[in-house]
């Protein structure tokens, strides 16, 4: 047998969704899926946790068998990290990255909001720097890699990142090399010096004193740290593994027999697990925990099977956050984090603004983090909404009248000039319910464009503007009226019907050049539009809710939305009717009657 590969670094992270999104953009990590099911009496079994709930992303670089493994703890609930937390301070602290591109990372990291620790250290070629990821959790870049020139499989090679390193700062060297090299069978790697003296700077601990142990761990290096000065701090009084940071790693077996000989030989040298090994058929899994309080997991998987246990590329897991979650609640969670509120678009363009329905997205958007382009022509109601959100993000305000084709190419020109949006919401729209036999044309007219032709002069500069910038998404609201024809609501209905078109095309063309289309189709929603329209309303999707469902919808980049179910299957099941009964149940789903 080879070296015991480490398979798996564990994060316990108070937002798993925006975490696992930041590393994929920051680094090109490919998502992998993730599970709902690590909870229960099996799961305390492994985890060693009571009445654990968790739900669990994968994500996975450039190399074979390895993946980042993402918990989001909902029992017990996670402890937010220490905000004074330094890499001396005992547990796992930090993780090596070797990137592609250094520069490329860098810039894609200002993009994020996310600086440095210090300018990079060493020569070019071979430069490192720090940062922290939005959890907290030191990572050292690497623009060398210190495997070269041996390493196992990287199949993936468009994935420019790869871990490289992962550290503990410990309190007895000599314990630690007892339990990883002497009984797990880990073996020292001759000659690697991982780092040096100048590069304790990186992470705040200049001058520091320590003695190391750099371990191979097939294509990963285990760097096993004891700081005399400064002298790292306990673990935190009452700490579990599901407190916020690094948990655990995990050394990984693709045959049963090796599985079962490292756990006999932890069992016999005095370590215990936190339960009996987990045989579930194709995979097999136990914690143990050293003796200075470090869970290591042991993990076979079969080959077959690597896909669904999250080592190989997949879809990634929907988003977790229930629908209609308020502000407070996301920001809530950025300042447990220590980094702010949680950023999913860096810059939004939204129609319709100071609209219900409007107004509850951009105060999502603003609490993650978005800035905000905003397009209205109810002036007293966009000036109250600019001045709610502009404390959060940086508010652009466009008083504009759709109707105005030509002040509205003007004024969006100006605005996307000022910077890259990366979502447009495509909100606007009114309804004049009208009677046939005393037709109004010009109120039609209204209809169809304000609902669908202003949106064509708005896809005339947005769709250039993405394109140029490699790529972005559009959410384009119609309506589950759209959907079908119904009395008095003729034009309405029509020009969603059109505007859903448009935007089924526009998915089609411009998906693979980079710009994804979400077609919103909301029924009823508590508001003022339902109050004037001529459709009797039996219920009706409170607005917090509707933004909730949209905004995850968006961050998804779902190619479709209808909500409430109820009503899109029975707009559905209307097309199988007979037409004269369902021109009959249409009339008496009016109250224009």
């Amino acid at each position: 047998m080879g070296p015991i590969p480490l398979c798996q670094v564990a994060f316990s992270v108070l937002d798993g969704r925006a975490t696992s999104r930041w590393y994929r953009e920051a680094f090109g990590f490919l998502p992998a899926g993730g599970t709902r099911l690590f909870r229960g009496p099996l799961s305390t079994r492994v985890q060693g946790l009571p009445r654990v709930a968790s739900t669990c992303r994968w994500l996975v670089d450039a190399q074979d068998f390895f993946q980042l493994e993402l918990f989001q703890f909902a029992r017990p609930e996670p402890r937010p990290r220490r905000p004074d937390a330094r890499p001396c301070d005992i547990g796992y602290t930090r993780l090596g990255l070797h990137v592609a591109d250094l520069d490329a990372t860098l810039a894609r990291l200002a993009e994020l909001r996310t600086r440095p620790l210090t300018d990079p250290v060493g020569a070019p070629g071979a430069r490192r720097v720090c940062v922290r990821d939005p959890e907290g959790v030191f990572l050292e870049l690497m623009e060398d890699d210190p495997r070269v020139p041996r390493w196992r499989l990287r199949p993936r090679p468009a994935a420019p990142v790869a871990v490289r390193s992962v550290t503990l700062s410990v309190a007895d060297l000599a314990r630690s090399r007892r339990f990883l090299v002497d009984t797990l069978g880990l073996a020292e790697a001759p000659g690697i010096a991982l780092h040096e003296p100048a590069h304790e700077a990186m992470w705040g601990l200049a001058g520091a004193s320590r003695e190391s142990l750099v371990l191979d761990a097939d294509d990963v290096f285990v760097e096993v740290v004891q700081y005399t000065d400064p002298v790292g701090r306990p673990w935190p009084e009452g700490y579990r593994i599901s407190d916020q940071g690094l948990l655990n790693v995990a050394f990984g077996f693709r045959n049963p027999t090796d599985f079962e000989a490292a756990h006999a030989r932890l069992r016999a040298a005095g370590y215990r697990p936190n339960g009996e090994p987990l045989h579930l058929g194709a995979w097999s899994v136990v914690y143990f925990n050293d003796d200075q309080g470090f869970s290591v997991e042991l993990l076979f998987v079969r080959s077959w099977f690597e896909r669904r246990m999250g080592f190989l590329p997949g879809k990634p897991l929907l988003a977790d956050r229930v629908p209609g979650e308020s502000p407070a609640a996301v920001e809530a969670v950025g300042r447990a984090v220590g980094t702010g509120p949680r950023q999913r678009f860096r810059r939004a363009f939204v129609t319709g603004a100071a609209g219900d329905l409007g107004s509850e997205l951009c105060r999502l958007l603003a609490a993650g983090g978005t800035d905000l382009v905003l397009l209205d022509r109810d002036e007293e109601r966009l000036a109250a909404l600019v001045t709610e959100l502009e404390a959060r993000v940086a508010v652009r305000p466009l008083l504009v009248d759709l109707l105005d084709h030509e002040a509205t190419e003007r004024a969006l020109r100006e605005a996307l000039a000022a910077g890259r949006v990366d979502l447009a919401v495509l909100n606007a729209g009114v309804d004049h319910p009208l009677r046939l036999a005393a037709f109004d044309w010009r109120s039609a007219v209204e209809d169809i464009d304000a609902n669908l032709s202003a949106n064509l002069v708005l896809l005339a500069q947005l769709v250039p503007h993405m394109l140029s910038r490699g790529g972005g998404h559009l959410g384009v609201v119609s309506s589950l009226g759209g959907l079908g024809g119904f009395p008095f609501e003729t034009t309405y209905c029509a020009s969603k019907a059109g505007l859903a078109v448009l935007a089924e095309g526009a998915r089609a063309e411009l998906e693979p050049r980079g710009i994804t289309v979400t077609t919103i189709f909301p029924g009823f929603l508590q508001g003022r539009m339902i109050a004037d329209n001529a459709f009797e309303v039996p219920s009706a999707v409170p607005m917090p809710r509707a933004a909730g469902l949209v905004l995850r919808a968006l961050e998804e980049r779902r190619p479709t939305l209808a909500f409430p179910r109820r009503t899109r299957a029975l707009m559905g099941l209307s097309t199988w009717l007979p037409t004269r009964l369902r021109d009959r149940i249409a009339r008496q789903a009016m109250r224009w009657r």
